[in-house]
């Protein structure tokens, strides 16, 4: 099989005796032929800027080991970013386009780059932020949390978020904190891990607000 790459990646070559039989026992799914010719001869190929696509032994192990059949039933895991984002194949589909999503995230959509895997890989294959969509955006942007209001009850807020946000202040800091708002409760956070925290707790006392790097408001109070 041969690859025109406009730039040049660290190849590591192959001679693996696959077929269709075994692709389908391993990944129940029919794939086309030019991908069988792909694993027959490369085990691995990375890009400068991170981007890696597996071998068929590598994509058979990173598969299991971040469980997509169980979170992503229709998806193969067939490379990464390096950052984080899973390159990813729809099972029985006669064309190879490029999908992706965080490898945290598999229960959520897939997004595609729309564009054919050899062609992506020929061509300086990079996943933008540009790629991102702007939700998918505010969950990896770094986050500032503010406490806007007094909470709902005090006392439990308090001891709630020292335990959430593993908070080095004292209980008698932050209680001086509440009476000159807004109170910058931690910042360099993102939404990818902490949405649901900061969710419940303002299910629970309504007093914070979220800010992305660019100061716009993602998460804020209920009105009363």
């Amino acid at each position: 099989m041969i690859l025109n790459f406009k730039s040049l990646p660290l190849i590591v070559r192959t001679e693996r005796n696959i077929d269709a039989n075994e692709i389908n026992i391993s990944f129940q799914t029919n794939i086309p032929s030019r991908m069988i010719e792909f694993w027959k001869y490369f085990e691995e190929v990375t890009f400068e800027n991170g981007i890696n696509i597996y071998g068929f032994d590598i994509a058979v192990e990173r598969n299991r080991l971040y469980e997509v059949s169980v979170y992503a039933p229709d998806y193969i895991l067939i490379g990464d970013d390096g950052g984080g984002q899973g390159v990813f194949l729809k099972k029985n589909s006669d064309q190879l386009n490029v999908f992706y999503q965080d490898l945290g995230a598999l229960s959520s959509s897939f997004y595609s780059l729309d564009i054919e895997l050899f062609s992506w890989l020929e061509n300086n294959p990079v996943i933008d932020e540009e790629d991102f969509p702007s939700d998918e955006l505010d969950l990896i942007d770094e986050v500032k949390v503010y406490v806007v209001r007094i909470p709902n009850d005090a006392n439990k807020f308090i001891m709630e978020i020292r335990k959430c946000f593993n908070l080095k202040l004292s209980i008698i800091d932050i209680r001086e904190k509440l009476n000159s708002l807004p109170f910058l409760v931690i910042q360099d956070i993102t939404l990818m891990k902490y949405g649901k925290v900061i969710e419940s707790l303002n299910q629970k006392y309504n007093c914070l607000e979220v800010l992305n790097s660019k100061n716009v408001i993602l998460i804020s109070p209920v009105k009363n």
